[in-house]
């Protein structure tokens, strides 16, 4: 077996165990306090002026706005707030990834290319890779639930006034109106992200889109 196949199936040694607001604070006190290259908390900073709402988002509008400056400086402020977020997921999807990789890279079809002298990195990116995402897209597009659900521990830690902090106050105050707007907005994006994740996922097996031309 070659070398490349080897190293994917070398032990696994588990996922990050460390939550989500941890990850906020480590990078508060490493990108914040010891190496301040990032700013910690708010929108923007105070001596930039908010931008004319628009869309709500500062970053769209000051893009709109033409504002230059203006957009980099609420961009810098969704670093760190992003990163934190992503982190749990990207591990997730790291591990799930590379399962499915050692699973499949004894499969026939991938032994029947090495045996037709396909080249290694051929194999691994087209024959190996691809349907070994099939199952990392999917858990993916419902990872949106736990990044929602973090969410609002981020936004209190970042000081950053986002839709899961607005929904929990909402709740803590009682107020249906916007309960309802925060649910149809996830609701909205549940539905979107399902179908954006069946859509890659034909174009990534070529077998569902052959079924569905057959059943048309």
């Amino acid at each position: 077996m070659s070398s490349s196949v080897q190293s994917i199936d070398a032990p696994d040694r588990g996922g990050c165990p460390i939550a989500v607001p941890a990850w906020g604070v480590l990078f508060m006190l490493l990108f914040g306090y010891l190496i301040p290259i990032l700013p910690t908390t708010g929108r923007i900073d105070q001596s930039v002026a908010a931008p004319a709402v628009i869309t709500g988002m500062y970053t769209v509008d000051f893009l709109l706005a033409g504002n230059v400056a203006g957009w980099w400086d609420a961009f810098r402020h969704l670093i760190l707030p992003s990163i934190a977020l992503m982190l749990g997921g990207m591990a997730q999807a790291a591990r799930l990834t590379r399962g499915n990789m050692v699973e499949n890279s004894m499969k026939d079809y991938i032994l029947a290319e090495r045996a037709y002298g396909v080249p290694e990195n051929r194999v691994l990116r087209k024959y190996l890779l691809k349907p070994s995402l099939i199952p990392t897209i999917t858990v993916m597009a419902m990872d949106i639930s736990s990044i929602f659900g973090n969410a609002f521990l981020v936004e209190n830690l970042f000081n950053y006034p986002g839709l899961s902090r607005y929904g929990l106050s909402a709740m803590l105050n009682k107020d249906i109106n916007a309960i309802s707007g925060v649910v149809m907005v996830l609701g909205i994006t549940f539905i979107i992200l399902n179908i954006l994740s069946d859509l890659i996922v034909a174009w990534l097996d070529p077998r569902v889109r052959l079924m569905g031309g057959s059943e048309a």
